[in-house]
């Protein structure tokens, strides 16, 4: 897997929904990635994560449950506040 075929999301509300994406298999969840304290979820293919992020943005996303969606956010904020604690460093 090379860097530039990982799209880095770190925004509170594209990062979930990018995940909860992933459930439904539309990008792949690769890892995630803390640089200076600021937690970064890694998808690929890069440029479908990107176009997912851009209809999100216009209102024009796919359908994805809601349930997958709380899901996502619930697991950001969990992962974000391990950070704030002094949790994983990757």
């Amino acid at each position: 897997m090379r860097n530039l075929e990982i799209h880095l999301e770190n925004d509170k509300w594209a990062a979930p929904f990018l995940l909860a994406a992933s459930f439904q298999g539309l990008v792949k969840y690769e890892t995630r990635r803390v640089v200076n304290g600021i937690l970064y979820w890694c998808f690929s293919p890069k440029q479908t994560a990107k176009e997912l992020v851009e209809r999100f943005a216009t209102g024009t996303e796919p359908p994805i449950s809601s349930r997958s969606l709380l899901n996502a956010v619930a697991e950001w904020w969990k992962q974000v506040a391990e950070i704030k604690k002094g949790g994983f460093y990757d």
